[in-house]
């Protein structure tokens, strides 16, 4: 099977970002962060166990809704083809998700509708979990970013209520949402996906929240005042989301920016915290963009492909 160069291009490129990222540092900072790494180097097989931890779990929720379908087994081809897609995880708006749908339907013949479908029950598996895990750690921010229902609120959600019922009671609007749904239905998940979202959003909650735990082991390790494990939770949470909303690649900068501002908010100085947030993401994410960058160039095994029709 031939390699695929271009993801390899594209994944030394966002590397690439993250390395530019680290050298504009001050001096100070850039050897702070050094002096950093040479004293976490006997607690990486812990840190990196973390997230073998967390990149399972991810393996199991792909199983578990690919299962539902019926789609490939547990084997070696399939773990190599889900994680070397993640070389292209990093990129803006989630280009790199499409890309691996392309790339596991060449190489082991996976039908792509219904491995869209799975790609996007995994983001609303995350955004679930994502939002459980704050709402139970941060109520008090989460809660504050709705408006309170007053009566104008209440009135507004009724007559909203009111024309939905009377526009669904009219044959026309009736005919032209019948037509719409059959236009789409053959777009959306399965009953199975929709039945398999509660046990995914569930090994999302373990897998976010165990992924955190590299952040309070490295402020545990490296600053003078430790945080809780739900702080560390919560602020690896909010910087993801950061990150995210940013549409930058992995969403460098802003989400290091946000964890520097919320570990600040716990005492840890900015000196220590910008090095932290770097470590951080170096463990979490770019260093598997690497190995998945790697391991993108080897060929998968020989009769791995499925060769069923999309």
């Amino acid at each position: 099977m031939r390699s695929k160069p271009w993801l390899v291009l594209v994944a030394l490129g966002l590397l690439a970002i993250a390395a530019a990222g680290v050298v504009q540092l001050p001096a100070s900072q850039q050897h702070a962060l050094l002096k950093a790494l040479q004293s976490l180097l006997v607690w990486l097989p812990v840190l990196y166990g973390v997230v073998a931890l967390s990149y399972g779990g991810r393996y199991w929720r792909w199983r578990l809704l690919l299962g539902r379908l019926g789609i490939g087994s547990t084997n070696w081809p399939d773990l190599l083809g889900w994680f070397r897609g993640f070389a292209l995880t990093a990129t803006p708006a989630k280009v790199g998700e499409l890309s691996r749908v392309q790339l596991l339907h060449e190489q082991l013949g996976y039908p792509r509708l219904p491995l869209v479908h799975v790609f996007v029950t995994e983001r609303c598996a995350d955004v679930i979990a994502v939002a459980l895990l704050l709402l139970v750690l941060t109520p008090a921010q989460v809660l504050g970013r709705f408006p309170a229902l007053s009566s104008p609120w209440l009135l507004g959600i009724a007559l909203l209520a009111g024309s939905a019922v009377v526009l669904a009671s009219s044959s026309r609007p009736r005919r032209w949402l019948a037509g719409r749904w059959q236009h789409w239905r053959h777009h959306l998940p399965s009953g199975d996906l929709a039945r398999a979202m509660v046990p995914a959003a569930l090994i999302s909650v373990l897998v976010w929240a165990n992924e955190a735990l590299v952040l309070w082991l490295l402020v545990h390790l490296l600053a003078p005042a430790a945080i809780t494990i739900p702080a560390a939770v919560a602020i690896y949470l909010l910087s993801g989301t950061a990150g995210m909303a940013s549409s930058l690649p992995g969403g460098i900068g802003v989400n290091e920016a946000a964890t520097v501002l919320l570990l600040g908010q716990q005492g840890v100085p900015a000196g220590i915290a910008l090095p932290i947030a770097v470590l951080r993401r170096l463990i979490t994410l770019w260093s598997m963009v690497a190995l998945a960058a790697a391991i993108g160039v080897l060929p998968l095994p020989a009769g791995s492909q499925l060769r069923r029709d999309s």
